[in-house]
């Protein structure tokens, strides 16, 4: 479990939960202690792209769908 600057001011966490890796980039310090915390403690994780629900006896990895607008998927004007 880790909390590492990013290049851009930015903070990569990483932690890792009976054998379930978490990963998630965050802008500020504080967002990133905070959710930290929320990796270690919590019973229900919400990640940007996956939810994680943690119970005694299983895990349930749910993960969230890209509602990206196809029209912005490029980057460039071809």
């Amino acid at each position: 479990m880790c909390i590492t600057p990013t290049v851009g001011n930015g903070y990569f966490i990483h932690f890792e939960r009976s054998g379930i890796v978490m990963r998630c980039r965050k802008r500020t310090l504080r967002e990133a202690e905070k959710t930290l915390k929320s990796m270690a403690e919590d019973s229900i994780v919400d990640l940007p792209s996956v939810r994680f629900y943690f119970q005694p006896d299983k895990i349930l990895i749910l993960r969230k769908p890209n509602l990206t607008d196809p029209k912005y998927k490029e980057p460039y004007i071809c």
